[in-house]
């Protein structure tokens, strides 16, 4: 699984987090919802070009971005958090022969937490091409859920 999708879960993870930490209202009050927008953005990490084959040569990864975050926190504890983030993205080959790439990315993810269940879905679109001409056109979705028993539930679906 591509770090992108990784990132986005552990982003939605954070940000429910960080929403549960804000003190609850009373019970008449309306859930508290909080925006966050962020244009040309960058990240810099190091992971492998997004494919539905596992594995792969290193690249670091440079993405140029724009996201908005959206996160409610609802009086009696339930949160719904959602984002999506679309940019351009430069893959440099860490390994000497492999070739670099350059396209666009798109990602969007969701998380709700009840009380007694949890669910995330994350979607990842990638589209490029490496400097050989070669293509890139892979779509990602992940999902987990949790159910009120503790059973825990994860699948990752990936087309190219």
């Amino acid at each position: 699984m591509s770090r992108l999708i990784t990132r986005g879960l552990f982003v939605v993870v954070l940000a429910a987090g960080a929403v549960v930490g804000v003190p609850l209202a009373a019970a008449a009050d309306p859930p508290t919802t909080t925006t966050q927008n962020l244009h040309n953005a960058t990240e810099v990490f190091v992971d492998v070009v997004p494919m539905c084959a596992p594995g792969g040569p290193l690249y670091q990864i440079t993405t140029t971005f724009n996201a908005v975050l959206h996160a409610t926190q609802f009086d009696d504890g339930r949160v719904h958090v959602t984002g999506t983030q679309t940019g351009n993205f430069t893959a440099v080959a860490l390994q000497p022969g492999e070739p670099d790439a350059s396209g666009k990315f798109t990602q969007w993810f969701g998380f709700n937490d009840n009380g007694r269940a949890v669910a995330g879905t994350a979607t990842l679109s990638v589209r490029g091409e490496f400097e050989t001409g070669e293509a890139i056109n892979v779509h990602i979705t992940d999902h987990f859920n949790a159910t009120p028993t503790g059973a825990a539930f994860f699948f990752t679906h990936c087309h190219d």
